[in-house]
């Protein structure tokens, strides 16, 4: 799996964490979850290897940095103890953006994989449902789904069914299934259809149950998106309309006095941060809605 700004390959970092065994321990105990969220985000190293690994990209990155500050340092010729602190500094908050950025990474990841469960989920449950009311066992239709085109919910699903056909009981799979999976709807789902199993209560009540709760908190996210939506309209006219216009006039003013001239630069400066602020609302809303049927 590609991770993103990792620049280290894994199979090197796994050779060098060998080595470097002690090391690679201490990076990786800056973190204690890294564990669980390396698990929900399916990445198959273990802590070790993949904090050695975060921590000599971060390194490379850092070297990065340090070759624009003696750059910097040089071009603005700058003397004094600024010379030297300045791009070691430079090198180490770096280092430190970058390390803490990919150790998060897996978090990031998991995250995603729950957004795309429980946007399959609600149809999933759905078809369960279905087929239960028919008279399909639980098994067939848990395979049935694993078989069909629900997404990251169909992976999930056919994990647990290669457990159980392997020899683990049913009811153990869905456990594993439950622990395993960041979805804390998926986790409701599962936790039903266990109870409702072990109790010999009708699964479809369970099922409604659960695809009424979805539906609900579908719902939720919509009220709680156009909430939000209404105050980020108001900020983006606010850097679209009226920054660019009340600033220039602030300046046309000050200029008068002889404070502040409106000279290109300035001006240039005003247009470009809007535009830069503007691109991040609207990268902001589009991270913010609710993703419910891609």
């Amino acid at each position: 799996m590609a991770i993103a700004l990792m620049l280290i390959p894994m199979p090197l970092a796994e050779q060098l964490a060998v080595r470097f065994r002690g090391i690679a321990t201490r990076l990786s105990s800056f973190y204690p979850g890294l564990q669980y969220d390396l698990t929900n985000a399916h990445i198959p190293q273990s802590p070790e290897v993949y904090a050695f690994a975060a921590g000599l990209s971060a390194l490379v990155w850092a070297l990065m940095g340090l070759f624009f500050a003696v750059l910097f340092v040089v071009v603005r010729k700058v003397t004094g103890p600024l010379m030297i602190l300045a791009p070691f500094l430079g090198m180490f908050i770096m280092w430190l953006l970058f390390y803490v950025l990919l150790l998060y990474y897996p978090r990031m990841l998991a995250r995603s994989v729950a957004s795309k469960i429980d946007r399959g989920l609600l149809f999933a449950t759905r078809d369960m449902l279905i087929q239960i009311s028919s008279g399909i066992p639980l098994f067939q239709v848990l395979s049935n789904v694993a078989d069909g085109d629900y997404g990251q919910v169909s992976s999930e699903m056919k994990k647990t069914v290669n457990e159980v056909r392997a020899g683990t009981p049913l009811s153990t799979a869905l456990e594993d299934m439950a622990l395993r999976s960041q979805s804390k709807y998926l986790k409701k789902t599962i936790w039903q259809l266990i109870t409702a199993m072990r109790s010999g209560s009708d699964l479809t009540n369970a099922l409604k149950g659960i695809i009424k709760l979805l539906v609900d908190a579908q719902l939720r996210s919509v009220k709680a998106y156009n909430a939000e939506l209404n105050f980020i309209v108001l900020i983006y006219l606010l850097v679209a309309a009226v920054l660019p216009t009340v600033g220039t006039t602030v300046l046309v003013i000050f200029s008068v006095f002889g404070v502040l001239g409106v000279t290109p630069e300035i001006y240039t400066a005003l247009v470009v941060g809007g535009m830069v602020i503007q691109c991040v609302i609207i990268g902001y809303v589009s991270m913010r809605r609710p993703k419910l049927y891609e």
